[in-house]
């Protein structure tokens, strides 16, 4: 008698294989999740360092800090009609920035029209909303909303 040998896979031996397939997802889409989160809050990071080191140029340049991140670069008569030339929302667009200028660090009396400093402002947007806004300032300082509530006290490196 000849034996014959049949080749492939059983019913059971599938299952098994979708079984750990499906385990291995459940592990690994959250993390995937929080990974893709941190990376779009670099994208605004970068945006807030860059648009506030061109904010100092800006400064060194015109004589204050301008409230107009858009536009092209032009150097007004004060704070509203001037304009940074740079973009309004993050490289990747899942943040809006908004800047403001005035006292920031000092006291009303030290201050002269907007020359103080400026504070400029990264708001989440998009699939992005709802993980908290950051911020920078002229000295330096770099927050983050991490509740979404509106008290800035993580700093951007907090997880």
């Amino acid at each position: 008698m000849k034996r014959i040998f049949q080749r492939g896979v059983t019913l059971i031996e599938l299952m098994i294989v979708v079984v750990i397939i499906g385990i291995l997802a459940a592990i690994a889409y959250p993390s995937y999740t929080r990974y893709t989160i941190q990376t779009r809050r670099s994208d605004a990071q970068i945006a807030l360092t860059e648009a506030a080191s061109r904010m100092e140029k800006y400064y060194s340049d015109c004589g204050y800090f301008t409230q107009n991140l858009g536009g092209g670069r032009i150097c007004g008569t004060d704070s509203t009609n001037g304009a940074l030339g740079y973009r309004t929302t993050s490289p990747e667009g899942y943040y809006n920035l908004a800047p403001a200028a005035g006292i920031i660090g000092a006291t009303a009396s030290q201050c002269t029209s907007y020359t103080c400093g400026f504070m400029i402002t990264a708001t989440a947007t998009g699939a992005q909303a709802g993980n908290g806004n950051l911020r920078i300032d002229s000295t330096g300082r770099k927050q983050w909303d991490k509740a979404n509530n509106g008290t800035y006290s993580a700093k951007w490196t907090d997880k």
